[in-house]
């Protein structure tokens, strides 16, 4: 693949799970493969704060390597969620929240994911109240800065959730990460679909539909014609994503080697 550009971004997690380099090494890989944009996903199950010297340190970093970041992951962890019932961590929630937005603009994004409540968890009218405070508390800072939170689709039926926010907050405000590996494992692709005039984020990986396994298009049973004719439809005013993660079970081979395998999987796969 070389230097040949490519209309995409790419997740800076990718690397995280096995050979573990840091931002500064993984962006020259970006760049080197042809990605001059990227999805900021590092530190997106933790609950990492950034400050302002670090945010700075990331700006900068992308600044100099000639790559823009155009959205961020938002974190959550399994009790500092947006549907946390205990007060301390919906507090410790909307914190981070907070910290994810004023970097992804500082960086220069403009949205950052959220993954809602799971439908088919206990206490769900409880647990979308609280996630409703949430995003009440924090609307004020995306307007300020024009961002925009972008729900994804992660579980089963949670496209019922995505539909109730959709219909209560503006696009402005309000708007899809649509997952396609998520669409494939839980078989709610056609559903989500449906929101395809709220989409702002793309997550694009694939998987056999049994676990998600984050690999690269083709890999799997996604049914990237239909994915890719729906995405085009939209005419998505950004370069769409790949969520992609290596992992030594499925791929052996190098940093280099396995972007030149995603990046050959995508030109193949995708119709961008």
């Amino acid at each position: 693949m070389g230097s040949v550009k490519m209309s995409l971004s790419i997740t800076t997690d990718i690397f995280n799970y096995t050979f573990k380099p840091s931002i500064s090494e993984k962006l020259p890989i970006f760049k080197e493969n042809g990605f001059d944009y990227i999805h900021w996903c590092d530190n997106w199950d933790d609950e990492a704060l950034y400050s302002h010297d670090l945010m700075q340190k990331y700006a900068d970093l992308l600044a100099d390597s000639g790559v823009l970041c155009l959205d961020v992951h938002g974190t959550a962890t399994r009790a500092v969620s947006i549907d946390a019932v205990d007060p301390r961590n919906q507090r410790a929630y909307i914190k981070l929240l907070e910290n994810r937005l004023q970097f992804c603009y500082n960086v220069g994004g403009d949205a950052v994911v959220v993954h809602p409540p799971k439908y088919h968890e206990p206490d769900l009218e409880k647990r979308m109240a609280q996630s409703h405070k949430v995003i009440k508390a924090v609307e004020n800072l995306c307007i300020d800065k024009s961002l925009r939170l972008a729900f994804e689709n992660c579980s089963r039926d949670d496209h019922l959730i995505l539909m109730e926010y959709f219909e209560q907050y503006p696009p402005e405000f309000m708007g899809f990460c649509f997952d396609s590996g998520h669409a494939n494992l839980h078989k709610n692709l056609d559903e989500v679909m449906k929101f395809g005039d709220r989409l702002i984020v793309t997550h694009l990986h694939d998987n056999k539909g049994i676990s998600d396994d984050h690999q690269q298009p083709g890999w799997g049973t996604v049914d990237w014609s239909k994915v890719s004719k729906w995405i085009k439809s939209i005419k998505l005013r950004k370069p769409w994503n790949l969520e992609v993660t290596h992992n030594g079970e499925y791929f052996s081979g190098f940093m280099d080697e396995y972007m030149k395998t995603v990046c050959e999987a995508s030109r193949t796969h995708l119709m961008v």
